[in-house]
């Protein structure tokens, strides 16, 4: 009678404990596959600015390096078509904050050039050229602050792993809330909501930055910029 009491305890822990088990296990897959498409954005994110700092800090060339630095996170997928995938991903589910230069920075020390983006068009560009020489004073910030290209890139990876993907979602629709006073919240603070970066997807929200000095004039093409897009630019 005790040893049959006994089984039957063991089978009733066995139960309590083989849910949790199997969400321990689930959830670390998945934080498996979040770090590795976290390392994989950290690469794109850098690619983007490098490219965008050579090219006017426009939006188009980000894209490309995004593309080119995404590209591994999708090529061992058996499709022919790697390139349209990894393009689907980033002009659906990426979001780019261009956090500097801001309209700030643009409104106190662009300067109108001509044809700079070869379309023959005047636009407003922040110099480049001998940044050693040029006054230091903050307005609000230095010239040389403004040559710096910091971007902050948002990617809605898709979740696959059962029952956590439901949690993980959940966590995700909360986790860049507005920080006052934090060095993070000029870039939380233009910040789209879950729904408009993930749209109809059930995913969570990796974020990368990187900061690279600028090699061109920045241009503050409003066009790249419009609502509804995939580029923030405060």
């Amino acid at each position: 009678m005790f040893r049959r009491a006994q089984k039957a305890q063991a089978m009733v822990e066995f139960l309590i404990i083989i849910p949790a088990l199997i969400l321990l296990i689930f959830g670390a897959v998945q934080a498996a596959l979040i770090y590795s498409t976290k390392n994989g954005l950290n690469y794109a994110t850098f690619q983007a600015a490098r490219i965008g700092a050579m090219n006017h800090a426009q939006y188009a060339d980000m894209r490309r390096g995004l593309l080119r630095g995404m590209y591994p996170m999708f090529s061992h997928f058996d499709n022919p078509n790697t390139l349209e995938r990894t393009a689907e991903e980033v002009d659906n589910f990426v979001l780019i904050t261009r956090v500097s230069p801001d309209s700030a920075a643009f409104d106190a020390w662009a300067e109108g050039h001509a044809n700079l983006l070869g379309d023959g068009e005047n636009v407003d560009a922040i110099p480049n050229d001998n940044l050693m020489y040029r006054p230091t004073q903050q307005n609000p910030v230095s010239i040389q602050d403004a040559n710096l290209l910091k971007i902050r890139v948002q990617y809605c990876m898709k979740l696959i792993v059962p029952m956590v993907d439901h949690l993980l979602v959940s966590t995700s629709k909360y986790n860049h809330k507005k920080v006052a006073g934090s060095f993070r919240e000029v870039s939380e603070a233009t910040t789209d909501e879950y729904s408009d970066i993930c749209r109809s997807r059930r995913g969570f929200v990796v974020s990368s930055e990187a900061t690279v000095r600028m090699q061109t004039a920045a241009v503050d093409n409003t066009e790249q910029c419009t609502s509804g897009g995939r580029m923030i630019c405060p």
